[in-house]
Order: structure tokens, then C-alpha cells, then sequence
């Protein structure tokens, strides 16, 4: 038998080196570099401070995948807003509609934080998926300028 497939709000004290693990596999699968203990420091700072909150869906007591909502004020809107990052699943975890539970969790936490809107920044590969997970309000394009 399939063990359940659970979502919840991350906890610091109880889920700190699930979420690092996560992070790091996310990290590495798009090219990036893991978190070096400085990094990991300022995470964990921010989450504590409540700048950034994360979700687990977790398979009995191994978490299989994760996703964070970043708030912030928006003067468009005059009240704060979200952003939807950090969007993993384990490799052997995809399909099995953990994607869609995570995402749902983020916009129904958003929606009782009185959140406006949550918005996510996506590669043009990725534009199907999202749209298919209710982020189908386009903005325009986002342009960074990497500092």
C-alpha cells in the first residue's frame, strides 16, 4: 500500500534539514550551487521572521517536495502580495499530483493571509505547467537586473 501523500506548513524546529535537502536538490537540479552555511543561515533567518514561508508534502516521513510563498507590499495594490518559488518535487515523486496539492496549498494560504495576488516568474518551458496550476493572469514579462 502507497504510503498518503500529506501537505502542510513547514515547521523550523521539526522540518529545518528536510527543507535544506530540498533546497539543495532544487538548487542542483537547475544549475545552481547549494547552500553554503551563510546562505543557509540567512534562510533560516528570513523564515523566522516570517519574509518567507514554506510548504511540504511529505510521503509517510520522507518530504517529497516543497514550495515557499515570499511576502511583500505592493504599491500597486497597497497591501501585500506574494511570490511563488522554490517549486520542487523529487524526481521519484513526480506524477503522482504533488505539484498540484503544493500549489493549491500556497494559494489557499495566500488567500487567508489576505494576500492580493501570488504571482510566480517562470522560464517559457514552465509556462504550460503554471498556467495549469492557476497562475493564468499574465503580467507582462519580469526583466531582472542581477546585483
Amino acid at each position: 500500500m502507497e504510503n498518503q501523500i500529506t501537505i502542510s506548513k513547514a515547521n523550523l524546529k521539526e522540518n529545518w534539514q528536510e527543507l535544506i535537502r530540498l533546497e539543495n536538490k532544487f538548487l542542483m537540479e537547475i544549475g545552481e550551487q547549494a547552500l553554503t552555511e551563510e546562505k543557509q543561515a540567512r534562510l533560516y533567518q528570513a523564515v523566522r521572521d516570517g519574509k518567507i514561508t514554506f510548504f511540504l508534502a511529505n510521503c509517510g516521513d520522507r518530504a517529497a517536495g516543497m514550495c515557499s510563498v515570499v511576502k511583500h507590499f505592493s504599491t500597486f495594490a497597497c497591501t501585500d502580495t506574494g511570490v511563488f518559488e522554490d517549486f520542487y518535487v523529487e524526481p521519484v515523486f513526480r506524477k503522482k499530483g504533488i505539484a498540484r496539492m503544493l500549489a493549491q496549498a500556497a494559494q489557499s494560504w495566500s488567500c487567508e493571509q489576505g494576500l492580493a495576488s501570488l504571482t510566480v516568474c517562470c522560464a517559457p518551458c514552465d509556462e504550460k505547467m503554471y498556467r495549469s496550476l492557476g497562475f493564468d493572469a499574465p503580467l507582462g514579462k519580469t526583466y531582472a537586473k542581477i546585483i
